[in-house]
């Protein structure tokens, strides 16, 4: 009898550590991919920043050799920025939600497809072999 509480003692702590290690490695994974998608996300932040600031540049080179051209300095600037507050316009009046959907769709791909990676890269539990060897 007394082997027998030995045993389930040794199974329950083992369960134990298995628990608390599956528990972490867990954690692990997903801090691992909030990380990554962080970083991503910094990485895209910067390089949309330099193209925006390359844009405005060049429009405004654009708006000062039409003004030239035109003779009117205000008109390169009315033509270049028409487009600008067209679009902006369509964006505030009609809130297009099929954007703001595709852009959820698209947060959400990249969140389930790191979880099943993680997953796939998870080992298995040791066969009953194995661990009934363990405990002899």
């Amino acid at each position: 009898m007394d082997d027998l509480g030995n045993r389930i003692k040794h199974i329950t702590h083992e369960l134990k550590e298995y628990i608390e290690t599956k528990l972490e490695l867990t954690l692990l994974n997903i801090s691992d991919e909030v990380t990554y998608l962080l970083g991503k996300s910094v990485q895209n932040l910067i390089g949309y920043t330099i193209l925006a600031i390359g844009l405005v540049f060049g429009m405004t080179a654009l708006a000062i050799y039409l003004g030239e051209v035109l003779d009117e300095r205000w008109a390169g600037y009315a033509i270049v920025s028409s487009p600008f507050i067209i679009i902006g316009l369509i964006f505030v009046i009609f809130k297009p939600a099929s954007i703001a959907r595709k852009i959820q769709d698209q947060i959400l791909a990249e969140l389930l497809n790191s979880f099943t990676k993680d997953e796939d890269n998870i080992k298995e539990l040791p066969s009953k072999e194995t661990s009934n060897k363990s405990l002899d």
